[in-house]
């Protein structure tokens, strides 16, 4: 009866109450524990990223400062070998060529990887820089595109801005428009040969060699671009693979051989320009053979000597033919016709109020990133 008595309305041993009520409270203890463990964590967890985002940020920073300061280091490279040599060593034949960027890829384009020196402050960034030139339309602007790395793989930069290296000089303008441009005087043509559509007759030049002989033919034509420039700029396209049946075709042919030119080169879209060296004409210059047509500009490095162009054959030339003396007895059947042509390969962009012997960047190049 007593036990009874004991449990009271609700049928539950009044003994019960407390016990019910610690566990309670345990479990809130233990939420509450919960609570402000998820909230420590939490708050460690941001301060981490935090701390993170700081580094990544100050690793990004560093790279993009590195690849800037090796964009710069190439420019200056450049400048540098401009000074020391009208073709700088950057584009010799002796230097490796680089795998070109995607978009590069053709025989058009030249590669050349530039090494800079490590920076003794920043040990743990490494940096190139990938010189890139079109060999056909502007072989004078290099595509500097500098690269930095940290070591440990976390932070990369890229920047890249173009650069103007006079390896070439600008053509004179208004362009010369003859058919035939001579070294200040001419002589008879067979009456069978023609220049611009007609026959054509004027006074010889003294044979023999003028110690006095000046290129005023080539300059007229060329303006200030050397021998040796356009020598190597014909190097560079050959070594790339470019050629008369390549896609592009070879724009620039510098000869030396005193064999029979052979190959017709160029078209009114295309046109080439093919030089006959001193070399080459070192007896007399070499013909060019029946049926060949060249489309673009002819030049004959006769260094005032008569006698290197006696008697010789053009071919078909459609453009323009330039001569380092005078032209006696061009050979019947020979062929010179003054043709509207696409702007001649020598003829490169120049813009306006830039210094032409100076390495300098082309204003509004730059960027940040791949091309």
């Amino acid at each position: 009866m007593t036990r009874l008595w004991a449990l009271g309305l609700t049928g539950r041993p009044s003994w019960a109450h407390p016990r019910q009520g610690g566990a309670i409270s345990l479990l809130v203890a233990i939420g509450l524990v919960l609570l402000a463990s998820l909230a420590s964590f939490y708050s460690a967890r941001s301060v981490l990223v935090d701390r993170l985002a700081s580094q990544n940020q100050s690793q990004s920073a560093q790279a993009r400062l590195a690849a800037e300061a090796a964009l710069a280091w190439g420019r200056a490279e450049l400048q540098r070998q401009h000074v020391s040599s009208p073709s700088p060593a950057v584009w010799s034949p002796g230097t490796a060529t680089a795998p070109c960027p995607s978009g590069y890829s053709t025989a058009r384009w030249q590669c050349v990887a530039l090494q800079p020196p490590a920076h003794t402050g920043v040990p743990e960034v490494v940096a190139q820089v990938l010189a890139v030139r079109d060999l056909i339309s502007a072989p004078h602007v290099a595509l500097l595109l500098a690269s930095a790395s940290l070591k440990d793989g976390t932070s990369r930069a890229q920047v890249q801005a173009q650069v103007f290296v006079p390896t070439l000089a600008p053509a004179p303008h208004p362009p010369n428009p003859a058919a035939v441009v001579l070294n200040g005087c001419a002589s008879a043509a067979d009456p069978a040969a023609s220049i611009g559509n007609t026959p054509t007759a004027t006074r010889g030049c003294p044979g023999g060699l003028n110690s006095a002989c000046t290129a005023s033919a080539w300059a007229s034509v060329l303006g200030d671009t050397t021998p040796e420039q356009i020598r190597a700029w014909s190097a560079a396209q050959e070594r790339n693979g470019l050629s008369a049946l390549s896609q592009p075709a070879r724009s620039v042919y510098w000869v030396d051989s005193p064999s029979t030119w052979t190959l017709s080169v160029g078209t009114p879209e295309a046109p080439v320009l093919l030089v006959f060296s001193g070399q080459a004409c070192s007896q007399r210059c070499p013909d060019m053979a029946v049926g060949v047509r060249v489309v673009g500009t002819v030049v004959l490095q006769t260094q005032c000597q008569d006698d290197m162009a006696r008697g010789w054959f053009a071919g078909h030339i459609v453009g323009q033919l330039v001569v380092e003396s005078g032209l006696p007895d061009l050979h019947s059947g020979s062929r010179i016709e003054a043709s509207a042509l696409a702007s001649a390969p020598y003829r490169l962009p120049w813009p306006a109020g830039m210094d032409t012997r100076q390495v300098q960047r082309v204003t509004g190049s730059w960027r940040e990133g791949v091309p």
